[in-house]
């Protein structure tokens, strides 16, 4: 039993560990005592660094402070905040370490008074912080916003001819230096800006006063107030001052002196604690030396027994398992014939000889297959390089072949536009109507590529700018009812009066949506009616929207799993979809990638044979205080009629205007009715009821009585027959808030030809006056642009090429504008543009003129100084207007 090794060294480890138990045992009474002088100096060294910190701690508490004052950061608020609860914790440790402490109540009194000014710097800041907010609001809500006011009071007043120009100029510059010295002494609060604020709004009451004395009372009012916010303004950044630079300085002073008491406190009590600790250490040392030398004669006999018997067979063990590790084959191995643990040993190294064979076998296959792996990865790396290259060329290829097919489109589509301008046969407009609208569709088909093209290279930007939903309603009408007409369908458009009219999105991308839907829906929908709902919430705040907008059609319908595949790019519900209806199958693929790009949610169902219902909800932000788009429309009188079977009105529009539903009477009841109201609203579901009772309806009328008609969806034929036939008020589905509002004001004041003042159009007449620059190699291109140009009372030159352009303009300097096309040979558009602003043409206006439909491309054109940009094919309505810009004459 005494030959393992095993048995060996437990003996000798067994008269080791009794050696160290009777030396604990005697050293243990010290070993305590040391201990506990360790645990002294721990604490000792804990509370210096813990009051160190707090220092450096108040020393940024300040800092953001400061950094606060200078530009209101929430950042330093949350900071400031982060940093009070790290100095309370640290100070909560202070009093848990010196509990124990001799001094305790020393030291308790000075974090008691180290918390109170930091109670203190707290509150002081926090009176701060809402100071900053009331200033902020005081400036945004009161001074700057009176100013605001004051000038727009101004403005309406010199519109209705109230107050002199001079007086409005006058008053003008006063309020900008009022706005200046305002402003400079939010940069900088010194007096002397709050003596030029007042000088010059005193300058102001000194003014010549209007003839119009209700409007001097509101200039005086609107100044008084505005002299009062700047004074509660100068008060409240005073006592921010006096805050952060006498009270909060004090305390944070304060705290950092009793920092420094507490500090050398805790420095004198660790020197204490050091010293006893040294002389414990020193007693500690001497006693453990005795047993220290009988274990060090112990341990010299254990090494000497590990070396002969242990050691230096393991070393020769060792020198074996190396020279295998090298693919040395070795037949003896020493200490085989042991009986000990050496021995087993010996024998495990004859295993790993045989073992190291089958590894080299394995390490050669494990190479092979790593280079196997290394070719793998590169074909990899290979094919991704040619894919992107793929991707490059894809969308290189859909631009130019944009291009190309839009050249030739704007020849086409232009030389039709200019046909539809001559007098023609009925026959021949009709081939020129379809041979355009077929044009249109092949544009839709190569922008619907386009867009996909850019959504899938990650190329398309969601704008947002702030624009009013009642333009967006106007288009989506204009195109969707004129297609619904074609095939004598129902329509109905429907918004909450609610929702705000203006918002900040992207304008373009949302029409998109609701136009691809809703177009959608009238080309899969053969009869019946389409209902387009918009809806929205606000949040808390009111400043963001949650715009809902929902389609329903009376279509075909889908399958379940149709519906699946519709928002897949190039498919259709069905094979047969495409031949039937037509179309790429990219519409609701890009509305479906429009509405996760501008974070919303699209949701569709479906019925086969019964139609469907999209949904789309988009998130934007809304400008806070709107009314709703409705909610400033006339309401009509209590005792008003309405007249229907079943309304056409919904009923939200009927609430808004004071319709009420009790009110509702049936057309043979009103025929019977001994008197009626003044005020009357009738439906006309069908042609055949409106001239059934087209009599009674203009005796009404004529009788002085104000009857507005509300008209199911017609086509153009039978809506011309209804304004022959009826001269009063009318409106017909679809229309927009602001269509049913100028109806109701019609209905009100009894005239049919009132177009209300809230949305329309007031645009000036403007007519065209000017010599032109046409730049255009393609021939066709030049006849219809030029023939567009003539129409328009303009006269034009030609050039064939940039360089051509660039000769002309410097020969005779006499052009207005020029159309510059991009893409020319002997020299391009961008070229020809940058040498001409070289040249010191920095006033002529430049029109780029481009079949290039990417926003990348305009990009380009205003990058090398052209003024705008045109896309081909050009429409003369788009010609003209941008034209105005440039060339207009207010007549």
């Amino acid at each position: 039993m005494l030959s393992s090794i095993r048995v060996q060294l437990i003996t000798v480890l067994l008269a080791l560990i009794a050696l160290i138990l009777a030396q604990g045992y005697v050293a243990r009474k010290n070993q305590e005592v040391l201990s506990k002088g360790v645990a002294s100096a721990s604490k000792a060294v804990i509370d210096v660094s813990i009051v160190k910190e707090l220092e450096r701690d108040v020393v940024d508490l300040q800092r953001n402070v400061l950094i606060f004052k200078e530009n209101a950061s929430k950042s330093a608020i949350t900071r400031f905040s982060r940093l009070m609860v790290t100095i309370n914790s640290k100070l909560d440790k202070l009093a848990e370490v010196n509990e124990h402490s001799n001094l305790q109540d020393d030291s308790n009194q000075i974090l008691s008074r180290m918390r109170e000014h930091l109670n203190a710097y707290q509150e002081n800041f926090s009176q701060v912080v809402d100071a900053r907010s009331e200033r902020d609001n005081l400036i945004d809500q009161g001074t700057m916003s009176d100013i605001t006011l004051l000038e727009s009071v101004l403005d309406k007043a010199l519109a209705k001819q109230e107050i002199s120009p001079a007086y409005v100029e006058d008053a003008k510059v006063i309020l900008i230096r009022t706005e200046n010295a305002m402003l400079k002494y939010l940069m900088k609060p010194d007096m002397k800006f709050i003596k030029s604020f007042n000088d010059s709004i005193d300058a102001l009451k000194r003014l010549p006063s209007p003839v119009n004395t209700d409007l001097q009372q509101r200039i005086e009012r609107v100044v008084d107030r505005i002299k009062n916010d700047f004074f509660k303004l100068t008060q409240i950044t005073q006592g921010n001052l006096f805050l952060v630079n006498v009270v909060m300085a004090g305390s944070a002073n304060e705290f950092l002196y009793l920092s420094g008491e507490l500090a050398k406190k805790v420095s004198n009590d660790s020197e204490v604690i050091a010293q006893r600790t040294y002389q414990i250490a020193e007693n500690t040392q001497r006693n453990g030396e005795l047993f220290s030398l009988f274990a060090i004669l112990l341990a010299m006999a254990a090494a000497l027994f590990s070396i002969f018997r242990i050691l230096g067979p393991i070393r020769s063990i060792t020198e074996v398992f190396n020279k295998l590790a090298e693919g040395v084959q070795i037949s003896n191995i020493p200490g085989s014939n042991r009986k000990d643990e050496i021995g087993k040993l010996a024998k495990a190294a004859l295993v790993f000889s045989d073992k190291n064979r089958e590894t080299e076998k394995l390490l050669n296959e494990a190479r092979t297959m790593n280079s196997q792996l290394e070719n793998l990865n590169k074909v990899i790396t290979e094919s991704k390089v040619k894919a992107e290259q793929a991707t490059a060329s894809k969308s290189m290829f859909l631009a130019n072949m944009s291009h190309e097919i839009r050249t030739p489109m704007n020849g086409i589509l232009g030389l039709i536009e200019l046909a539809q301008q001559q007098e023609l046969s009925t026959s021949v407009r009709g081939y020129l109507d379809k041979a355009a609208y077929s044009g249109q569709i092949l544009l839709s088909v190569i922008n619907d590529i386009l867009d996909f093209s850019k959504i899938e290279a990650g190329k398309l930007k969601i704008e947002e700018v702030s624009f009013s939903l009642h333009s967006l309603f106007d288009n989506l009408i204009a195109v969707i009812a004129l297609r619904a007409k074609e095939k004598n369908l129902s329509v109905h458009f429907t918004v909450n009066p609610e929702i705000p009219p203006q918002v900040i999105g992207d304008p373009l991308r949302i029409a998109q949506i609701i136009m691809n839907i809703g177009n959608n829906a009238v080309k899969f929908t053969e009869q019946g009616r389409i209902d387009i709902e918009f809806d929205g919430s606000l949040n808390e705040k009111g400043n963001l929207l949650n715009l809902t907008m929902r389609i329903t059609d009376s279509g075909i319908g889908m399958s379940a799993a149709q519906l699946d595949k519709i928002f897949k790019p190039f498919t259709q519900a069905d094979g047969s979809t495409n031949r039937k209806y037509g179309g790429t199958g990219l519409g609701l693929a890009i509305v479906s990638q429009l509405t996760e790009l501008m974070n919303g949610r699209l949701d569709a169902t479906s019925t086969m044979g019964k139609g469907s219902t999209f949904v789309v909800e988009l998130p934007l932000k809304a400008f806070k205080n709107q009314p709703g788009v409705l909610q400033n429309s006339p309401q009509l009188p209590n005792n008003s009629l309405y007249i229907t079977e079943s309304p056409l009105l919904p009923e939200a529009y009927c609430s808004q205007i004071q319709l009420s539903t009790t009110a509702i009477m049936s057309i043979d009841d009103a025929k019977n009715a001994t008197t009626l109201p003044d005020h009357i609203v009738v439906d006309v579901h069908e042609f055949s009821f409106f001239r059934k009772n087209i009599s009674w309806l203009n005796s009404l009328f004529e009788s002085g009585k104000s009857v507005g008609l509300v008209m199911e969806s017609a086509g153009s034929a039978l809506q011309a027959k209804y304004d022959s036939l009826w001269k009063g008020p009318l409106i017909m589905h679809p229309f927009t808030p602001a269509q049913f509002e100028r109806f109701v004001h019609q209905i009100i004041t009894k005239d049919a030809s009132y177009e209300g003042q809230h949305y329309k159009d007031e645009a000036e007449e403007t007519a065209l006056e000017g010599h032109i620059l046409l730049v255009e190699d393609n021939n066709i291109n030049q006849l219809v642009t030029g023939e567009m140009l003539t129409s328009l009372g303009l006269t034009f030159d030609l050039a064939e090429d940039g360089k051509q352009a660039v000769q002309k303009v410097e020969n005779a300097p006499q052009y207005d504008l020029v159309l510059m096309d991009v893409q020319m040979p002997v020299m391009d558009g961008y070229e020809a543009t940058t040498m001409l602003r070289e040249k010191g043409f920095t006033a002529l206006p430049i029109i780029g003129l481009s079949a290039n439909a990417m926003k990348e491309d305009k990009q380009s054109a205003m990058d090398a100084g052209m003024n705008d940009y045109l896309t081909k094919p050009i429409k003369q309505k788009s010609l003209v207007g941008m034209l105005r810009q440039y060339l207009g004459k207010h007549v």
